[in-house]
């Protein structure tokens, strides 16, 4: 069932978990999705035989600036405006967190790269568009764990600060963007079940996406709220 109204939405890491599930029910929502992903598998293929009008499979990296100005060079020769962006990409490289002595702190740039740096990277090179867009909404798929006053982990430092520093990025980002009408949401979208929450959540990557669709096609404009979850529960920084 399609939305009265169709977006031009940009999403990364749209080929497995909570980005491949919330790819394909903005899809069966009648929104055209421009979807990054650094490799094709068969289940994002089989969504683009199924929606070969809306779907736009664009490879890059997204800590690669040459090749996220290729995508949006892409993405601006069939669409005239982006109207919302989804940073969804991830990476939980500590999947046993070790205590502090026994960390590995050689993953601990690259988690800071693609959960903090690379967010801002994207925004920037698709921001021409997304000025242009209709909902001009910029989401960053957050979580709880990057909450300071909620703190209550003992280990997952990588994982943690990276999901802070990505929360701090997204306020400057709104009081910077928020003068030309453009709403920055850091958005955690629940705990389910994936390479990053385990297989004891409560929900599937599927449940996730509903909600996590819901909440980002309502309109945020005119809210102070920024750090939320996809309950629309504003969250502690």
């Amino acid at each position: 069932m399609a939305d009265i109204n169709s977006y031009n939405i940009v999403l990364t890491g749209a080929n497995r978990g909570l980005g491949f599930f919330l790819c394909t029910y903005l899809l069966q929502h009648g929104h055209s999705v421009y979807a990054l992903l650094r490799k094709e598998n068969r289940a994002v293929l089989a969504l683009k035989r199924e929606f070969a009008d809306n779907l736009f499979l664009l490879k890059a990296d997204v800590t690669d600036q040459t090749q996220l100005r290729d995508a949006f060079h892409r993405t601006a020769g069939s669409a005239a405006a982006v109207d919302i962006l989804i940073n969804n990409a991830a990476v939980h490289l500590e999947p046993t967190p070790p205590d502090l002595e026994e960390i590995d702190f050689s993953v601990y740039a690259p988690t800071f790269e693609v959960n903090a740096i690379a967010p801002l990277k994207v925004i920037a090179a698709f921001l021409p568009l997304v000025r242009k867009g209709k909902r001009r909404l910029i989401v960053n798929i957050s979580s709880e764990a990057g909450s300071i006053a909620d703190a209550w982990r003992e280990r997952e430092y990588a994982y943690c600060m990276s999901k802070a520093a990505l929360n701090m990025a997204s306020k400057i980002l709104q009081n910077r963007l928020g003068k030309e009408d453009i709403k920055v949401l850091a958005l955690h979208p629940g705990w389910f079940s994936s390479d990053m929450g385990g297989s004891g959540a409560p929900i599937t990557p599927a449940e996730a996406a509903l909600k996590v669709g819901r909440t980002i096609l309502q309109d945020w404009h005119g809210k102070d709220i920024i750090y939320l979850d996809s309950d629309e529960k504003q969250l502690p920084w």
